[in-house]
């Protein structure tokens, strides 16, 4: 049956409205539930930028018990929590930060636990290298190994030495030729394969 009018219908007090053919309406205001047993289409195309604008507005919470599909933008401006696995096929990018608590991985590579490992257990940080091959840390210049507070335990510079340093002063650098010590160098033994010292 279909119900063709140009003037509004109010329903309150009557306990059901039932249309068993097509709805077609420029605005519908449902102050409790609507159960929709096919497809429900909304064809305006009013854009959302607040909780409050768009081609359908919900006051309350939405509950899906399958999945969403979102065409184009996810603008989320609360807590999103999710319980089971968030899969990106393109870049995820956080302006904000990822925050990770105790003992959470972040993980990269292989499966389960990953290859490589990054965390915190509440005492300590921890790079783990638990895949195959070897842990290999890469720098387009120089790379240097430093305290939170900027003080620098060594420096490897590109096509040149490599400096050891103690209480951010050098005092073993590489070269060419060998290595050079800078203050006084102690041993229990001592081996040197040339005379000349």
């Amino acid at each position: 049956k279909v119900v063709t009018t140009d003037a509004n219908i109010d329903t309150t007090g009557q306990r059901n409205l039932t249309i068993t053919g097509e709805l077609d309406a420029a605005t519908g205001d449902f102050s409790d539930i609507v159960d929709v047993a096919g497809v429900l289409t909304v064809s305006n195309t009013t854009a959302s930028t607040s909780s409050t604008t768009g081609s359908l507005i919900v006051g309350g919470g939405v509950g899906i018990a399958d999945d969403l599909y979102v065409g184009t933008d996810l603008d989320v401006t609360g807590a999103a929590q999710i319980d089971g696995i968030l899969t990106t096929t393109a870049k995820a990018v956080s302006n904000g930060g990822i925050g990770m608590p105790d003992d959470a991985k972040l993980t990269f590579g292989g499966t389960g636990t990953g290859d490589l490992q990054i965390y915190h257990d509440g005492s300590n940080s921890y790079i783990d290298d638990a895949g195959d091959g070897d842990l290999i840390i890469r720098g387009s210049n120089n790379i240097r190994l430093q305290s939170n507070s900027g003080e620098t335990y060594l420096i490897g510079e590109l096509d040149g030495p490599v400096y050891l340093r103690h209480n951010d002063v050098n005092k073993l650098a590489t070269k060419a030729t060998g290595v050079t010590v800078t203050g006084e160098m102690a041993a229990t033994t001592m081996d040197l394969s040339s005379n000349a010292v």
